[in-house]
């Protein structure tokens, strides 16, 4: 599992817009999968060390929780249901729905070299920025 949390001014605005893209491969499926979404605007949790998203997907897709450590060494994955696509494919087809089981509601992601995630960027800047850092 891969996560890519981005952040981003849009002109108009004096908030930070958060989205996310998720990456999975199964152990016994063969293919990537993939899923993406909005995400709240982060809330900082008095009792603990992380900040957190509620991040979902459009059209009753789901979405998933994010707690990113303030090291910025790790984030937690919490998850009931999203809806994910194979290969990068967003229609009905390739369209599944990844749901919790009983001992998989929760992930921790230590974090890597961003190039690592390139496979996760879909803007062609960004992707080239990723590649040439």
């Amino acid at each position: 599992m891969k996560l890519l949390v981005t952040a981003e001014i849009p002109s108009d605005e004096n908030t930070t817009n958060y989205s996310f893209r998720l990456g999975v491969k199964y152990r016994h499926r063969s293919g990537d999968f993939d899923s993406s979404g909005f995400c709240s605007h982060v809330v900082a949790e008095d009792a603990g060390n992380e900040m957190r998203f509620g991040c979902g997907v459009d059209c009753d897709g789901g979405g998933i929780g994010v707690a990113l450590s303030k090291d910025d060494k790790s984030a937690i994955i919490r998850l009931e249901r999203v809806r994910i696509w194979q290969n990068n494919k967003p229609d009905e087809e390739a369209g599944d729905s990844l749901v919790a089981g009983a001992d998989d509601k929760i992930f921790r992601l230590d974090r890597i070299d961003t190039r690592e995630c390139a496979s996760l960027v879909t803007d062609r800047k960004e992707l080239a920025a990723i590649r040439h850092k």
